[in-house]
């Protein structure tokens, strides 16, 4: 993109940015996710209100966490440092960072600047992680109150960053695996899950995602009681087109169990089906991170755990993630349907 843009687009990326791209970027601690924002921030492409602006597209430009009664334009430098909001959340963190002083700098010479000094401390690598996912959470938090309306409060915001940095503390985050055909004869009976961070969210991980044959499955299971549980998931295509629906009336000893069982039957379906690569998406933390690993099963579902993981040999790519419920409404009516008499 630097050799062939324009004047302008090479105005735009600083030197420094080129250099810190190719040298420092790709090789930070943390979630690849994590390093597509943080290219996006410095090279000056991300969605915010002012680059919309700039460009003539009529959207509502303003910043979306302070809300003040002022119009305050939604820039990269406010919402990722000057915003009250992200002042306090930055003051408040483990990173102790005080941005008051730093409002002169440009974004991409303030995040330079900090990586370079975090890097040069010890415990680097943990405090490079708790600064990338402040950057991530903020960004993430601004989407979730603009596009699914929901209600920003300081507590959800440190919620959701103690879960991520606390999940890349705790676990080793694994590069897509370069398996020989050989090494996957061999290894064919011994597929082990990892735990993954995908979209800021937990996620049960065996195999390589391949994108582009990858089937997606949302479920949902739901309870009232021994008697009264129902399952539904909804089925998409790798270009986003439904495939399929379903809803099965189920008897389990807790919501868990129920989701626990619904997932086991998407597994089911689609080894039946001859899917490879499967990616399912339920509202069940707990149950994705005991899948994962990250906490003990529950006595109750340690049964069905290891039914699921009997399957995990006869897919190249399995992938069990968190989504959080207003994401997965199809799937909840589905098993609130399967539980109606």
């Amino acid at each position: 993109m630097v050799r062939k843009g324009t004047t302008k687009d090479k105005e735009r990326i600083s030197e420094m940015v080129r250099i810190f791209c190719k040298r420092t970027l790709w090789g930070l601690p943390g979630p690849q996710s994590w390093k597509i924002l943080l290219w996006r921030i410095l090279t000056d492409s991300l969605s915010v209100g002012y680059n919309f602006s700039k460009r003539g597209i009529e959207v509502d430009s303003s910043c979306k966490l302070c809300k003040s009664d002022l119009f305050v334009m939604e820039t990269m430098e406010h919402l990722f440092r000057d915003c009250p909001v992200s002042r306090r959340l930055w003051a408040s963190s483990e990173c102790g960072i005080r941005t008051s002083m730093d409002s002169f700098m440009r974004i991409d010479h303030w995040i330079i600047g900090w990586i370079s000094f975090l890097k040069k401390l010890e415990d680097a690598e943990m405090r490079l992680i708790r600064f990338l996912a402040m950057l991530w959470c903020l960004w993430s938090i601004r989407n979730r109150v603009l596009f699914h309306d929901m209600d920003f409060h300081p507590i959800g915001f440190f919620n959701l960053w103690a879960q991520i940095v606390g999940t890349v503390d705790q676990v080793s985050i694994r590069a897509q695996k370069d398996t020989t055909t050989e090494d996957s004869n061999i290894n064919s009976s011994q597929q082990e899950s990892v735990l993954w961070i995908r979209d800021s969210n937990p996620c049960c991980l065996v195999g390589e995602i391949r994108q582009c044959d990858v089937v997606r499955v949302m479920v949902d299971a739901g309870w009232r009681g021994k008697d009264t549980a129902g399952v539904g998931w909804v089925t998409l295509s790798p270009t986003g087109e439904q495939l399929m629906t379903a809803e099965v009336r189920i008897t389990a000893e807790s919501p868990l169990q129920a989701e626990g069982l619904g997932v086991r039957m998407v597994i089911r379906w689609a080894h039946d089906h001859g899917f490879r690569h499967l990616m399912i998406s339920s509202d069940c933390l707990g149950l994705v991170c005991q899948l994962a690993g990250l906490h003990r099963p529950h006595h109750q579902i340690e049964a069905v755990l290891a039914d699921i993981q009997s399957f995990f040999p006869f897919f190249h790519c399995l992938a069990i993630s968190y989504i959080p419920r207003v994401l997965n409404n199809v799937a909840h009516s589905l098993a609130c349907k399967a539980m109606t008499p």
